[in-house]
């Protein structure tokens, strides 16, 4: 099923959001209207305001202003980070297109990312709620830290699992995470809704980067926007990767860790996956992710059947098995 298919019982609530999101972004400077129209041109499937509306709408929300600042806030600050993010990775590519910093350069691409970033400080201002900043505070702080581990532990072949899954929890899975709670919060649920759907926000975001440490491998450049292979090129630490390398005797995995750390070339990947098939890195990654999936929809048990709950469980196994 095709997303546009899951979320057709919210598309009111998509297409007021994109109304509103647009509102924030605009400017009287020239250039940040063109480099913010080039970046809504080539945005991505909008998961993480999808999320925040569905959130909301679980949680009994009547349609607002405020579930349509939430969902703006998680958009400005994940597209911010998209911005930094190819910076600091020397990435010229997202979603197959060339992305800002290969188009304007580093310096026009840190001022946007920060000209987003301020926007949706001054979108949590109209929230007028404490626990909204609170959410966004600690999620910069958890995204902030886990790029600085990615650096740190890049070229780490004997990752302890559990690092590897702070790591993309912070990286990833907090910005899902708070999705999720700031939807809860925007319908002014009670903190133990807004603690459950943390839970359930963490465990998707878990997932989803597990998928993409599959698509990695599995993909191909058309569906996924960029080389197969990209993450082993960059010293990536991810899953199947470190599953293989612990499954294989130290012999084969000292070869593989040789060709990475000499920097794996196009020539290399095909060795490098075939090496993490063979040793159930593929297998291991699959059942780990689905374990989470599963984990995350069973959370949404104490809600009622509605259209909104079958759209997020849809949405959860979108999000966990898609091709790109």
């Amino acid at each position: 099923m095709r997303l546009k298919e899951i979320i057709a019982p919210i598309k009111d609530d998509i297409r007021a959001f994109e109304q509103e999101f647009k509102t924030h972004l605009k400017s009287d400077i020239f250039l940040v209207d063109k480099v913010i129209s080039y970046l809504v041109a080539h945005r991505g499937k909008r998961l993480r305001p999808i999320l925040v509306l569905l959130a909301s709408r679980l949680n009994g929300h009547k349609p607002d202003k405020r579930r349509l600042h939430a969902a703006a806030i998680i958009e400005l600050l994940h597209t911010a980070t998209l911005v930094h993010d190819d910076v600091v990775d020397d990435s010229y590519q997202r979603r197959g297109f060339p992305s800002i910093n290969a188009v304007w350069k580093n310096k026009i691409s840190v001022l946007t990312g920060d000209y987003l970033f301020s926007k949706s400080l001054l979108s949590m201002l109209k929230m007028h709620d404490f626990k909204v900043f609170d959410v966004i505070s600690h999620t910069a702080e958890r995204m902030s830290q886990g790029e600085l581990l990615q650096m740190e532990r890049s070229k780490d072949y004997k990752m302890e699992e559990s690092v590897y899954f702070r790591l993309i929890g912070d990286k990833t899975a907090s910005l899902i995470s708070a999705a999720c709670q700031l939807g809860v919060i925007s319908a002014n649920a009670g903190d133990e809704e807004i603690e459950m759907m943390a839970r359930f926000g963490e465990d998707v975001g878990l997932a989803f980067q597990i998928r993409d440490d599959l698509l990695d491998l599995l993909g191909t450049e058309k569906t996924i926007g960029k080389p197969i292979g990209n993450d082993l090129r960059e010293n990536k630490i991810t899953l199947p990767l470190l599953h293989a390398l612990k499954n294989a005797d130290k012999k084969e995995s000292h070869k593989i860790i040789k060709i990475m750390k000499k920097g794996a070339q196009k020539k290399d990947i095909h060795h490098i996956i075939a090496f993490i098939k063979a040793h159930d890195g593929i297998v291991y990654a699959t059942q780990k992710a689905r374990q989470l999936t599963e984990k995350a929809t069973t959370l949404l048990d104490r809600y009622p059947d509605s259209d909104y709950k079958s759209v997020l469980i849809k949405l959860v196994d979108f999000i966990t098995s898609r091709e790109h």
